[in-house]
């Protein structure tokens, strides 16, 4: 008898080693379900969030100038943030079908995606067929820019105080500044700045490179004095060098599609009023420099588009650049 049950007790340890591998392989296959739907999700999340960022950068009145994909539609003409974000979620892999685009303020977008028929693979052996990932972001467009923490335009355009919005810095319309003692009453040298020390060395790298410190929208600036000419023509040129060749940037009426990011000629310029004493920041405008500028004319046109380094606060005016938008969930 003890024989027997010697022999069934083998008999039950490969059934146990059976049940356990079944088991395992079992928890392995809906793990491997598990994982892909969260990397699912992930990828969804991923999208809407770009995708109302995206959208949130045309919820300032700037036009959308991009190919809009199929199934994709705004609100209004005049109103292209829902074509934008639908644009980019859709190039990046989510359905038309299933994307739905809100606005709930004057200033946001909501972007939400539900993805229904993403499959199962190894469910499939317990009846289960597909399951749904359902992902949601709001951005925010800050506004007019107030704060510029980098690269700043060391040259100041005449906005008599207060500065307070587009009506006289239309976008797409030509400019043209640095003509010598503006309105007879600064004394600087073709409106440069003086930012850092007033030596042409420091106006030329300026120029060159955008300044380096930060300014916000209250602050005091120098004028720049002193024949600067050579310094600046170098540096003038060699700013206008490093841009793209470009057939009339100036030729749209917002901002327009042909610009690349981080053109070193689209540069943001304080407005300034060199009429009061000291002069102060009243604003930030955004201007494309051309290839005719030079040294004692600045040739160009102003632009209104989402600007890098830059921050926002309540009352700035809008002179053409805005800060960059944020996911606000």
């Amino acid at each position: 008898m003890k024989k027997i049950f010697e022999k069934s007790r083998g008999q039950v340890m490969v059934l146990y080693a059976g049940a356990f591998a079944f088991a395992l392989c079992g928890a392995i296959a809906m793990g491997t379900d598990v994982a892909m739907m969260y990397v699912n999700w992930q990828q969804a999340q991923k999208t809407v969030d770009a995708a109302a960022l995206a959208g949130a950068n045309y919820r300032e009145g700037i036009t959308y100038s991009g190919t809009i994909s199929t199934g994709c539609s705004g609100e209004s003409s005049t109103d292209t943030a829902t074509e934008a974000a639908c644009t980019y979620a859709v190039n990046n892999g989510l359905p038309a079908s299933s994307i739905t685009i809100s606005e709930p303020t004057a200033s946001s977008i909501q972007v939400a995606a539900s993805e229904t028929t993403l499959p199962y693979y190894f469910g499939k052996v317990l009846g289960l067929s597909t399951y749904s990932v359902a992902t949601t972001a709001t951005a925010n467009a800050p506004g007019p820019v107030n704060t510029v923490t980098q690269g700043m335009f060391p040259a100041g355009i005449q906005c008599t105080a207060p500065c307070t919005g587009l009506s006289d810095l239309v976008p797409g319309q030509s400019i043209s500044f640095g003509a010598k003692h503006v309105l007879d009453l600064s004394p600087s040298n073709y409106q440069w700045l003086s930012i850092g020390g007033n030596g042409a060395s420091v106006l030329e790298s300026n120029i060159e490179n955008g300044v380096t410190t930060s300014f916000s929208i209250g602050d005091a600036v120098d004028v720049s004095s002193g024949a600067k000419t050579g310094p600046v023509s170098s540096a003038i040129n060699e700013r206008l060098d490093s841009c793209p060749a470009i057939s009339d940037p100036c030729s749209g009426s917002v901002n327009p599609s042909n610009i690349p990011a981080n053109d070193p000629c689209l540069v943001i310029v304080p407005a300034v009023d060199f009429t009061a004493s000291p002069v102060v920041i009243e604003g930030f405008a955004e201007v494309y420099l051309e290839n005719t500028s030079s040294a004692t004319q600045l040739n160009g046109c102003f632009i209104q588009a989402v600007a890098g380094n830059t921050s926002t606060a309540s009352g700035a005016p809008g002179l053409g650049p805005s800060a960059p938008p944020v996911l606000t969930n």
